[in-house]
């Protein structure tokens, strides 16, 4: 615990001595099934595969669904065990063409998966390649968080034979955790570096902060803030929405070490406050649908919450009041 509190003192830069938080039991992986249609991006253009890489084939886009998606094959698996009535055919080689609705998502991620280990793990299909939008596949089909934690299994043998993860590969990842509400997963990668391989990017830091900050134990959020400074990212004191996400997360848990965390983020965020412009966090019509509206709801709905704690504790807020009603948020009825 000492070593977490040190990390958080660095990570918070607000003096933070002799604060502890009381470590929770963390209860097993929900499994959650959730239905989602896979996404179809450009189609490539160009499909050689890097001659200097000899285990994996490189892309120029994320396509999701294609013959090409495995360098190499040209023809398309089907399991044996898949149930007939259902169609085990992946989506259409033109992304303008649906996806059909029926076929087998598990029996596909099966595929998949089992494909992407031999070639990576198990190296029994070294002629065959397998390219990074295989990650975006397997994190899409993936619909429990059994089945998410499998695909990381993987990511060490990515690493050891010398391949990166693309930012975006981070990202999507921290996202289906946040939807399949196994945050704790994405934590247990990002916080072990060494072993996984995969850089936590801002993006990915705040999904994970927001799907952390009010269902689960509190340590998780802090150890989660604590790795700002391992990736190099800005003090979470330094970042106005993660510094609102955890600031939440502190005055929720209500205990006397999280309101002493609490209270030490208060004059940084009216600090961060006072250097950003309300317009330009207003919510626009044109942001409608993108990371960033919906990090703007986040920043929305906490600073509600932190303005509500602070009016409990009688503590002035009107800097706080002033900003949310110069930003739009304090009229805002949809949180």
């Amino acid at each position: 615990m000492a070593n977490v509190l040190a990390s958080v003192h660095r990570a918070l830069r607000p003096s933070l001595s002799g604060v502890r938080i009381t470590r929770q039991c963390r209860s097993n992986l929900r499994v959650r099934t959730l239905h989602a249609s896979p996404v179809a991006l450009k189609k490539k253009t160009n499909s050689s595969a890097s001659e200097t890489d000899d285990l994996f084939g490189e892309e120029e886009d994320d396509s999701l669904f294609s013959d090409d998606l495995f360098s190499g094959s040209k023809e398309q698996r089907k399991p044996s065990h898949v149930d007939a009535a259902k169609s085990t055919d992946i989506p259409p080689h033109n992304p303008s063409v649906p996806a059909p609705r029926d076929y087998d998502r598990d029996a596909r991620f099966e595929e998949i998966y089992q494909f992407a280990k031999s070639c990576i793990a198990d190296k029994s299909e070294p002629a065959r390649q397998v390219r990074t939008s295989a990650w975006a596949h397997l994190f899409s089909l993936a619909t429990t968080p059994e089945q998410l934690e499998r695909v990381t299994e993987l990511f060490p043998k990515w690493r050891d034979a010398r391949r990166t993860f693309r930012p975006t590969t981070s990202e999507q990842f921290a996202r289906r955790c946040a939807e399949l509400e196994c945050p704790q997963l994405a934590v247990k990668v990002f916080g072990d570096h060494s072993k996984y391989g995969l850089d936590m990017t801002q993006e990915a830091a705040r999904t994970v902060l927001h799907a952390l900050h009010l269902k689960h134990p509190l340590e998780d959020t802090i150890t989660l803030a604590a790795l700002f400074s391992v990736y190099n990212l800005p003090p979470v004191s330094s970042d106005l929405i993660s510094s609102a996400l955890l600031l939440t997360a502190c005055f929720k848990h209500a205990s006397e070490e999280s309101l002493a965390v609490a209270r030490a983020l208060v004059s940084p965020l009216q600090q961060l406050l006072e250097k950003t412009e309300p317009e330009t966090m207003a919510l626009r019509d044109v942001d409608h649908g993108t990371p960033a509206e919906k990090q703007k709801r986040w920043l929305a709905w906490t600073l509600k919450k932190v303005e509500k704690a602070l009016q409990g504790e009688e503590r002035d807020v009107a800097w706080l009041t002033q900003w949310r009603v110069a930003s739009g948020y304090a009229g805002y009825t949809g949180l």
